[in-house]
């Protein structure tokens, strides 16, 4: 699915399309630990984010929670393999940064009614005063799973796996437009 161009399907009020490939970096490591996670700041130029189910960004770099000791990495595509070895001559002891790039796609879905889309999909609490620009999740999503990133009120990241991502894109492009009916 990578780079393949997908239509942008827009009906209700609400557009899903395939975005703009990213570079991910799977890390893992103690967060406790201030000189790892200042040396990953620096490093990346974004601080890992401490409260659960939040992200932190600074232009086209994210750092998105994914548990205690766990964060997904995203930049410009072509930038992890650089990001990655950077990384690794910076930190030491115990620690994991892995390059997942090609095995995630990420999608846009934006509009006034992207999350009605979002509540059909998953059971996780979409609703804004619950889900606000800055918070993400990884949830079911359909029959997969996906992270889901609030990055505006009405605009919403979708990463998948990639070989989730044909049936993402068909069941969005079907529930979008049965949601238009």
């Amino acid at each position: 699915m990578g780079n393949a161009s997908v239509s942008d399907v827009t009906a209700i009020d609400a557009t899903f399309r395939i975005g703009e490939p990213r570079g991910f970096l799977n890390l893992r490591c103690d967060v406790a630990n201030d000189a790892f996670r200042d040396g990953v700041g620096a490093t990346f130029g974004v601080a890992l984010p401490q409260t659960p189910g939040t992200y932190q960004h600074d232009g086209e770099r994210s750092a998105y929670w994914l548990g205690p000791d766990e964060w997904l990495l995203a930049m410009l595509d072509g930038e992890q393999a650089k990001m990655e070895s950077d990384l690794r001559a910076r930190l030491t002891g115990h620690y994991s940064v892995v390059d997942v790039s090609g095995g995630y796609v990420r999608f846009l879905l934006a509009g006034r009614e992207a999350r009605t889309v979002l509540r059909q999909a998953s059971p996780y609490d979409f609703h804004p005063t619950v889900f606000a620009p800055g918070r993400c999740v990884q949830t079911v999503f359909a029959k997969a799973t996906a992270l889901v990133v609030a990055t505006a009120a009405d605009q919403f990241e979708l990463v998948v796996r990639a070989s989730y991502a044909g049936y993402v894109r068909r069941w969005m492009t079907a529930t979008v437009a049965r949601t238009s009916s």
